[in-house]
């Protein structure tokens, strides 16, 4: 069953068919975000295996099954409520919630299994390493935020003895997400850690009011206060320009103006908020490489034509499909596991969208011209001082980059894998995407973008560590473009100069696709000489 889109913009006198209906003409969903709700629910249809009750698993997972997209099925299917949906929801509140953990004496208290066929963790056969290891801290609020949805809008088709007992089950996650505690047992919940605790804001505070826990409701507004006042040093969330994460932020706010508690700080804070990601979005998107310009705090990838992410999720809402940053087709998608989070984000898009300024839309869909961009974003305690965020924009080349100063290398999240500091994107020719991403291997970095250039210096590098190097990862070479790689100097459509200190005879090695977040690229190195004093270098000019 779709959601007709003759339905949308039509007099008051048609009559809806569906409660998804009755949602998108009720709140003047555009048809974009219809769309976007119809071919992701149906992208999940397809992995619906109804003898488990389960969607099986489109890429990682510990098991052949995924409780959390399960669980975001959920709302999905009560919002569309086509024939066997409402009973399908109901079979997936009992497998999700048969798999929650019940023991209050465990780290894990209230959270639910990642797959159906995992066993206790903490066990001799699934260890507790901590944190993301047998057990993943954050279901619980991907679940819980995304069953607010689910009864909060679609209660009423469920039955009494189901609310009953998904309310349940979602106040003992809320009680258990108050285990986490940043620093302790290994945990990182920290307001910087933007998405999950925007998230948990939320969650508290709806749960709170809809079982009378007081304790849960005063948690939300801490939290909300938290964040918020972190976020006001510099109006960027911590959790920076993630082509993935800040889409996660963007919904939990639109989350927060649709559910919080009218007289809750998370009604005068989130409109503000949510805004201010709306113009930060417009700031760094070039429409014309449908492509958010680094520096990129988490990303899955180089090319968001190639994956799918949330940010371009938020934007497809906007302005459809054809001109968002998403892959234009389904199967050969990089990340594909994320298309399923699409259909709430679509529900959500009414809402997301009032804080959204005609001038931040039109730049999504027409590059506004030649500008820079700086800012600057803090995560405590990971950070030793704000990060310095700069970034120039062009019609076909963007350059992006921060310094950070820390302890450990990876950025704030501790990811190497995720984290890109320094960032040149491109057009190679109409179609390609070409991307050369700084991999760290040092805590502290000085990087600045300018108007055709980056500069990379390591201010606290030591030898007494191993060589010095700087690493780049070019991403972007597909197919029939006969083109041998030979160095960064001479790439397909980009011109540049290459400065530096270190020794001129760089390495360069392949590796293909598999490698970092599943994209293929070159690897080009350069090493500092073993007795440099001083402070290593790299300057990538335009020329």
């Amino acid at each position: 069953m779709k959601l007709s889109l003759a339905l949308l913009g039509l007099s008051a006198s048609i009559v809806s068919t569906s409660p998804l209906d009755k949602w998108s003409s009720r709140f003047h969903a555009s048809p974009h975000a219809v769309d976007m709700f119809n071919t992701a629910i149906e992208w999940n249809d397809g992995y619906w295996d109804d003898e488990a009750g389960y969607l099986i698993s489109a890429a990682s997972s510990p098991g052949r099954y995924d409780s959390r997209h399960t669980a975001w099925y959920a709302p999905q299917l009560l919002a569309r409520n086509g024939p066997g949906d409402v009973a399908k929801a109901i079979r997936i509140f009992d497998n999700v919630i048969s798999g929650q953990y019940l023991d209050p004496s465990k780290q894990w208290y209230g959270d639910y299994q990642q797959a159906p066929s995992e066993p206790q963790p903490g066990t001799l056969v699934y260890p507790d390493d901590g944190p993301y290891s047998s057990w993943d801290p954050n279901i619980r609020v991907f679940v819980g935020c995304s069953w607010i949805v689910a009864l909060n809008d679609y209660g009423h088709l469920l039955p009494r003895a189901t609310v009953a007992k998904v309310e349940k089950s979602l106040h003992i996650a809320a009680k258990g997400d108050l285990y986490r505690v940043g620093g302790v047992d290994g945990d990182n919940s920290y307001p910087c850690y933007s998405n999950p605790w925007l998230m948990r804001t939320i969650f508290h505070n709806w749960v709170g009011a809809r079982v009378g826990d007081a304790n849960l409701t005063q948690s939300g507004e801490i939290f909300a206060q938290d964040i918020y006042d972190l976020w006001s040093k510099h109006h960027t969330l911590s959790e920076f320009n993630s082509p993935t994460y800040a889409g996660v932020a963007m919904w939990a706010l639109a989350l927060w103006n649709q559910y919080a508690t009218k007289d809750s700080s998370l009604k005068k804070y989130g409109p503000e908020m949510l805004e201010a990601s709306w113009n930060e979005l417009a700031q760094l998107y070039n429409a014309n490489l449908k492509n958010l310009a680094g520096p990129w705090d988490r990303s899955y990838g180089y090319n968001m034509k190639e994956y799918a992410s949330l940010v371009g999720a938020v934007i497809w809402g906007v302005i459809g499909r054809k001109h968002a940053p998403v892959p234009q087709q389904n199967l050969g998608m990089f990340h594909q596991d994320d298309l399923a989070f699409y259909p709430l984000f679509a529900l959500s898009m009414p809402t997301m969208v009032k804080t959204m300024s005609e001038k931040a839309k039109a730049s999504l869909l027409k590059f506004p011209g030649e500008h820079v961009y700086s800012s600057q974003a803090f995560s405590p305690p990971f950070d030793t001082y704000p990060r310095n965020i700069t970034a120039w924009m062009s019609k076909d080349v963007t350059i992006g980059a921060e310094t950070i100063a820390e302890e450990l290398v990876g950025g704030p999240s501790i990811n190497p894998s995720q984290f890109s500091p320094a960032v040149i994107q491109w057009a190679i020719d109409e179609q390609k995407i070409g991307c050369i991403s700084h991999w760290v291997t040092e805590s502290s970095i000085h990087a600045v973008a300018t108007p055709g250039s980056l500069h990379i210096s390591y201010p606290n590098a030591t030898s007494a560590l191993g060589p010095i190097s700087f690493n780049f990862l070019f991403s972007g070479l597909t197919i029939n473009n006969g083109f041998n790689v030979t160095g960064l100097e001479g790439l397909p459509g980009l011109k540049l100069k290459v400065s530096t200190n270190a020794q001129p005879d760089y390495t360069m090695t392949y590796v293909g696709s598999g490698g970092v977040n599943e994209f293929s690229y070159y690897n080009v190195t350069y090493t500092m000489p073993e007795s440099f004093t001083g402070e290593p270098f790299v300057t990538l000019q335009i020329v």
